[in-house]
């Protein structure tokens, strides 16, 4: 059995909506073993049936709370450096973690915040792009317009998006960048790798999808490198969003990107629901850019 050679990942699941979470586990179980770093398989069962998984955690709300608020709570129980935040709302495939994988472990020239000059560094956050929709042919001359513009007047050079998501997700997500920044075509792809240190830098205060964007808002707030790589193709479009009024009202209204002193980023739980068998270093070696 070979070591890893690169920092091990923790795959955070929850499970909010799938009918048939055993589809869902076993397509984990089967693609961690080959991934060639020392893993871990958090599931979070967000007011769902989910059944005792071997190698698995398995940590339960009795009534659903959101996706935040399962990301809250499976970071309590994190061992590795890098985080996958995964979901069972789109077909998402296992072995698209290598690409992120990859991506993370490869520094780029990103600005240093203390000089200002371009510097190789290593990404903090590597989110995924859906694709497989291609984008309607008025929006995409739209779209080639806008970019020609943005490149010869602000000299700010865009990528085209990588996909298609329906009209209200790219209102949505043209309100992120608007409002906060937000420098991803698809920011509420449920599909991240972060480093966990990130996720210890502040608190999580939306409970639901708008966890999201808070999480790379706050991730430009604080000058973190970021990268965007587009997934498998899937033709099935991707599910809406909910931006739940609460979670606006905090974000807008009372964001918070740092912990107080006297609150610590992460407490071990009482008693975890219900734990998998002992992880191991598995067999196997593995390990664009959106502005």
């Amino acid at each position: 059995m070979t070591s890893p050679t690169r920092d091990g990942v923790t795959v955070v699941l929850p499970l909010r909506t799938a009918a048939d979470p055993t589809a869902v586990l076993s397509a984990w179980a089967e693609y961690l073993p080959k991934c060639g770093r020392a893993w871990q398989l958090v599931v979070v069962a967000d007011g769902v049936d989910v059944p005792e998984w071997d190698g698995a955690t398995i940590l339960r709300l009795e009534t659903p709370m959101g996706y935040g608020a399962c990301v809250r709570k499976a970071l309590t129980v994190v061992e590795h450096p890098l985080v996958l935040l995964a979901a069972d709302d789109y077909l998402y495939t296992s072995s698209d973690l290598a690409k992120l994988l990859d991506r993370i472990d490869t520094p780029g020239d990103f600005p240093d915040p203390a000089t200002d000059e371009w510097k190789p560094r290593l990404p903090d956050l590597v989110a995924g792009a859906r694709t497989g929709v291609p984008e309607p042919g008025v929006l995409k001359v739209f779209g080639a317009i806008f970019r020609g513009f943005c490149k010869l007047v602000l000299d700010l050079p865009l990528e085209p998006a990588p996909g298609w998501y329906g009209l209200g997700e790219t209102v949505k997500a043209w309100r992120a960048w608007l409002t906060f920044g937000v420098p991803l075509h698809d920011p509420q792809c449920g599909f991240k790798l972060v480093r966990k240190s990130l996720l210890e830098r502040f608190p999580i205060q939306c409970e639901g999808d708008f966890f999201h964007i808070e999480l790379v808002a706050k991730a430009t707030f604080l000058t973190c490198m970021m990268d965007e790589v587009p997934l498998t193709p899937k033709p099935d479009g991707v599910p809406k969003s909910v931006w739940a009024k609460a979670d606006k009202r905090v974000l807008w209204g009372k964001p918070k990107f740092a912990h107080r002193k006297e609150e610590p980023p992460a407490v071990q739980p009482s008693l975890v629901v219900a734990s998998g068998s002992e992880h191991r270093s598995p067999e196997g070696t593995s390990e664009n850019s959106q502005g």
